[in-house]
């Protein structure tokens, strides 16, 4: 049993889970680096808020950006921003290592060159 202030405690806690989730708070967006297998699955659900790049620093990626009809596939060094309210699933096509941050910032290894472009798949 829960003496009033661990009750208390518990509810608020809830209230402000309750909160955050409802009214989508801005997250920490910096992440990574994310480390995935072949065939693993990555999500977010950006809020259009913020704009965020997601850049692959080993490895292949595919991704998919809810909202965009095409694909993409991420090589060593290539980007893709993220600018628009949706769902983003990314899935390592080989063993593969990327970030996600709030503004373009290498996540490389240093000496590794981070700019390039996602080539779109059809």
């Amino acid at each position: 049993m829960l003496g009033a202030m661990e009750d208390a405690a518990m509810w608020d806690w809830l209230r402000t889970v309750a909160h955050r989730w409802r009214f989508g708070a801005r997250g920490n967006w910096t992440t990574g680096p994310v480390r995935l297998t072949q065939g693993d699955l990555w999500s977010v659900r950006t809020t259009g808020r913020e704009s965020l790049v997601l850049t692959c620093a080993e490895g292949e990626l595919w991704l998919t950006y809810e909202g965009d009809p095409r694909d993409y596939v991420l090589r060593p060094g290539d980007s893709m921003r993220l600018e628009r309210a949706g769902h983003v699933v990314v899935q390592a096509l080989r063993t593969s290592r990327f970030c996600l941050r709030e503004r373009p910032a290498p996540c490389a290894d240093p000496g590794a060159h981070p700019s390039g472009s996602a080539a779109a798949v059809r």
